[in-house]
């Protein structure tokens, strides 16, 4: 049977057997770079969400004013797109898996942190999965775009 479930042959099929095939050391590699893309992408989004609230004094589950949380989400935004530029440079080819890595890992712990904590105000979470984590896609697109 061939891909995507046809049966029967297309003219571009024949150029699949020519593709060489990755030995288990070359797969391994790819494995590897693409995790250290989403660890470094998502480091770099997450460290520096977090000297950004040490450095200014900011009690991120408190109350905040409107400049605050525009301000908070402008940079957060940034440097997650800094950050999945930076991790997809590990594996161009598979820019586009490690921008979704890093996007479900920054939602994932923001969905997490509001469950911890459902008495306090959300907007810090409510920016990570709104905005951070669809920023993360993005650059990583624009990674695999650029050149």
């Amino acid at each position: 049977m061939l891909g995507g479930g046809r049966s029967k042959p297309r003219a571009h099929d024949y150029l699949d057997e020519l593709a060489p095939k990755a030995s288990a050391g070359e797969k391994l590699k790819v494995f590897g770079r693409c995790a250290l893309g989403w660890l470094t992408g998502y480091l770099i989004s997450a460290v520096s969400s977090i000297l950004f609230f040490l450095i200014a004094h900011i009690a991120s589950h408190a109350a905040a004013s409107n400049g605050l949380m525009w301000g908070t989400a402008i940079y957060g935004v940034v440097f997650t797109v800094i950050g999945a530029i930076v991790g997809a440079n590990f594996s161009r080819a598979n820019a586009l898996g490690i921008g979704a890595a890093i996007a479900a890992t920054i939602a994932g712990v923001a969905l997490w942190s509001w469950a911890e904590t459902p008495s306090d105000p959300h907007w810090t979470q409510a920016i990570a999965i709104f905005l951070m984590a669809p920023a993360a896609q993005f650059g990583s697109l624009f990674r695999r775009t650029m050149d």
